[in-house]
Parts: C-alpha cells; structure tokens; sequence
C-alpha cells in the first residue's frame, strides 16, 4: 500500500446485510478507512483488477453465486499482485472441510458468520489490530 492512501478492507459477500454488519462492526471497532463491498467472486476479481492501490485485507463469503469463495480464494493466491493480500473466510459454513480446505489455499483465517453484532466487533477489531493498524 502506497503511504499517505487510507487503508481500506474489500468484502465479497451476497448478502446485503452482512456487509452492511459489518461495516457498521468495522467502525464500531474503530477500523481505519472503510469496507468496500462486491456480491460475489467475479465482482471481487474485477475489483482487484481495477484498483490501484491494493486493498490491506479481504474478507471472502464462500458460497456465493457465478464464482464462489473457494474459487476466488485458489484465484487471488495465484496471481503474483494479489497473493500478499491476506484473505479472511467469513462464512456461514461450520464444516471443518472449508475450514481446513481455505487454510491450505491460503486464507490467514476462517470465521463462521456471528450471531451477535459484539462479536462482529470483536472479529472486526482482531483483524484490525493484525493486519490494518500496522500498515
């Protein structure tokens, strides 16, 4: 990332209301910059494609429509611009399947979807301190 650019997280995800979670969980956690959101993988990979200052993180549902996460993830971790970006699974999948699968092609972590908006935060505010807060 370029300095003096405000750091920002990408989010591909088909449901509106995660992505609207979790901006709001972003800046609950004091998240620095925003959370650009895209509906699915091949939303994601135009975005990347287009962008001219890479995103500090990504968060990346799995099941999405047109090109899924798993997809996505095999994807970015081949491509030398985009590899270094750290991806993060938020899914509603509890399958240790996904879990160890996403792990191997590359993703730093994997959450299933909370429940409650405070352990959004909670995640939100982890990831921060990990990834964005040391940029």
């Amino acid at each position: 990332m370029q300095t003096g650019e405000p750091a920002f997280v990408v989010m591909a995800d088909d449901d509106d209301d995660d992505c609207l979670i979790a901006g709001d969980a972003y800046k609950e956690a004091e998240g620095p910059g925003v959370i650009h959101c895209v509906e699915d993988g091949i939303a994601l990979m135009d975005f990347l494609a287009e962008c001219r200052v890479k995103p500090a993180l990504i968060l990346l549902d799995l099941n999405m429509p047109r090109k899924d996460g798993r997809q996505v993830l095999k994807e970015i971790k081949t491509i030398p611009d985009f590899k270094d970006i750290p991806v993060v699974v938020f899914t509603t999948s509890r399958e240790e399947k996904d879990r160890v699968s996403c792990r191997e092609m590359g993703a730093e972590l994997f959450f299933t979807k909370p429940v409650a908006f405070g352990e959004w935060v909670r995640i939100m505010k982890l990831l921060t301190d990990r990834w964005i807060a040391t940029r």
